[in-house]
């Protein structure tokens, strides 16, 4: 599990209290099967803009200083390749069925996975089908190895 979405309080309390907030979360997301790739996809385009996620560390500050080193250079065109990742990522947000804080939606959405991953079979007997579905969607989301290609098509990156 990781420790920045917030999950551990919940798993902590035990499966009612992962099965009630992971409800209460695809109720907020007004998450559907139809909708799961969606925002998946603002992990996806999370990962392509920084794969390698938050760093501070020595090697990452001098790779990026000298990759900064050609954003002008006429040749390279990373400031318009930059920018289709930015406009990329607002239209992966655009799509979703709730607006709002990006982190705020991307961290909740993340938190469903993990919590996703302890309901099995017995414990969503006890939710309507549609929350159901749309659980089992999120735990099925990673088999769909296409994404990140369809996002480069999509948005041209």
């Amino acid at each position: 599990m990781c420790q920045r979405c917030g999950c551990q309080q919940f798993l902590q309390q035990g499966s009612e209290a992962i099965l009630k907030r992971a409800v209460d979360i695809v109720k907020e997301l007004r998450l559907s099967p139809s909708n799961v790739d969606d925002y998946e996809c603002t992990e996806t385009i999370s990962g392509m803009i920084a794969p390698f996620g938050l760093r501070e560390d020595e090697v990452f500050q001098t790779a990026s200083w000298v990759s900064g080193l050609h954003e002008d250079n006429p040749q390279v065109r990373r400031g318009e390749q930059y920018q289709k990742y930015v406009e990329a990522f607002h239209g992966i947000f655009a799509r979703l069925p709730v607006q709002g804080d990006l982190k705020y939606i991307a961290t909740t959405y993340h938190q469903l996975e993990q919590l996703a991953r302890q309901l099995d079979e017995s414990a969503l007997a006890s939710v309507g089908p549609e929350i159901k579905d749309a659980i089992e969607a999120v735990n099925h989301v990673h088999e769909d190895r296409t994404r990140q290609t369809r996002l480069k098509e999509r948005y041209g990156l």
